[in-house]
Order: C-alpha cells, then structure tokens, then sequence
C-alpha cells in the first residue's frame, strides 16, 4: 500500500503539542517525513521541520572545513615557520579549507533531503485558517493507521485532510 501524505488541523497550537506528545507514545505510527505548518493573522506561513537547510549545510562545512585546514597546516608543521609564516599558512589554510567545507556541506545538504521542501507545504500552508497549526505527515499504510490514530488522538479534536501525492509531489 502507498505512502500517503495527511494533514492534521488542530484548533490551537496548545492543543497541537499536547497530540504531539501523545504521537510519541505511540508504536505503530511509521512517519516518513513530517512538518509542523501553520498561517499567521497576517498571512504569513511558518513551516517547521528538521531538515537541513544548503546554507546550514554550507555553515556547518566551512566551519568544520577551516578548523581542519589549520590544524592540517600546524600538524606539518608550519608553526616552525619564521616571522609571520605561521599566520600566513594558518590563514590561508583555513580559507581553502573553510571554502571546500562551504562547498561540500551545501552539496551534501541539498543531496541529502529528508524533509518537504517549503515549496511543496506552502500551498497546503496557505489553505489554512489562521491560528489553526496542522501537521503534515508522510505516513506508510495511512489507511491502515488512521482510524486508529483518530480514536487515539480523539480528545484533541482534529480534522484529518488527505493530500494527493501529485499535489505535493517533487
């Protein structure tokens, strides 16, 4: 059976955590993806999920990338370099390392995608009335897992709206 891709409308963000942390206890939910989506009083949606972003990814690498580069340089030994030498080649060192870290880190996070895009949520975001957050699940065997998810989260009094895979698809 496929995959499917629900939202879950809950009428406050309170009452969205609390569902939350009930979903946590629960052991027969496979979630593939998920975000939290939701539209302000002025129009503006908010999207929250885990995924890693090109330029986190490109932050992370350069960091990582720099500090390397340097103590890359130290360990062959360029602090025996006379004068300012040492400064120079620790410089430069972590400039290249830094850049070639930016590089492979924003590569690394565009390949490696877990989450939805803000392209393919906006649109179910923008559907939303305001002040009413949803949660976007990409859920294996949704028919199967609903009902019971339904009776579970019953107390927190959600609406269940199924999105077709072609409209949020890419």
């Amino acid at each position: 059976m496929p995959d499917e891709i629900v939202l879950l409308v809950f009428s406050s963000r309170k009452v969205l955590t609390k569902a939350l942390d009930r979903m946590a206890t629960l052991d027969y939910i496979d979630i593939r993806r998920g975000a939290i989506v939701a539209k302000a009083a002025n129009g503006e949606t908010i999207v929250l999920d885990d995924d890693v972003s090109p330029n986190q990814g490109g932050i992370a690498g350069g960091t990582l990338g720099a500090a390397m580069g340097a103590l890359g340089v130290a360990q062959l030994g360029a602090l025996a370099l006379p004068g300012v030498g040492p400064i120079i080649a620790l410089g430069t060192a972590a400039l290249v390392g830094g850049l070639v870290g930016r590089a492979t880190g924003r590569f690394a996070a565009l390949r490696v995608d877990f989450g939805f895009r803000v392209e393919q949520i906006e649109p179910l975001a923008s559907q939303l009335q305001a002040d009413h957050p949803a949660l976007v699940l990409d859920l294996k065997n949704a028919d199967h897992i609903l009902p019971r998810l339904h009776d579970d989260l019953r107390p927190y009094k959600f609406e269940v709206i199924k999105v077709p895979q072609l409209a949020i698809a890419g």
